[in-house]
């Protein structure tokens, strides 16, 4: 493959990939591709990593954004957690993503809601969310659970904060068993 005397500038083709170039500068894009191996391998490189990025899933969810995994053939499963619960939960080999429903919030007033995640032993902050999806018809926040949460402490605390007229926050703990 020889060099390209005009490469194509690497933030042109995330934003190619990303469908953020006007029409007229993707067709631009398009045509230089076609005639330019260098090109097109460092487009296919930007496109791996836009793709991968795409299949990344937050922690928490909207259920129409569940609702389309499921229909894309995701495997799911849904753990019901009250507020204050603490329980156990296995992430079997049946199971491509486990959804843990943080359901009795008071969500009518909502005006947004946030999420820390915490270790429960040490009280470590492993991350926090602000402005996360929440379902105000179930009153509940949908957290997506997956196999790479096996490298987290097994002792996982959520603390969900409604950020209404007054202030709520409501914590769940989570026990994640992982098969080895």
């Amino acid at each position: 493959m020889s060099a390209c005397a005009h490469p194509i500038p690497w933030a042109i083709l995330v934003d190619y990939w990303a469908g953020a170039l006007t029409v007229p500068e993707t067709d631009q894009v398009d045509e230089h591709l076609f005639g330019c191996g260098a090109c097109t391998a460092a487009s296919a490189r930007v496109a791996s990593v836009t793709e991968t990025a795409r299949q990344i899933l937050p922690p928490a969810l909207s259920r129409a954004r569940l609702d389309s995994l499921r229909a894309g053939g995701l495997r799911v499963r849904e753990n019901a957690f009250s507020p204050g619960e603490r329980r156990t939960v296995g992430f079997d080999g049946g199971v491509d993503l486990l959804i843990h429903r943080l359901a009795g919030l008071d969500l009518a007033g909502a005006d947004h809601v946030s999420l820390q995640v915490l270790v429960e032993s040490t009280g470590e902050r492993l991350f926090a969310l602000d402005h996360v999806p929440f379902e105000r018809d179930e009153g509940a926040v949908l957290i997506a659970c997956q196999r790479h949460f096996a490298s987290l402490p097994p002792d996982t605390r959520f603390e969900v904060t409604v950020h209404a007229a007054t202030v709520t926050n409501v914590a769940y703990t989570i026990l994640h068993q992982f098969p080895a």
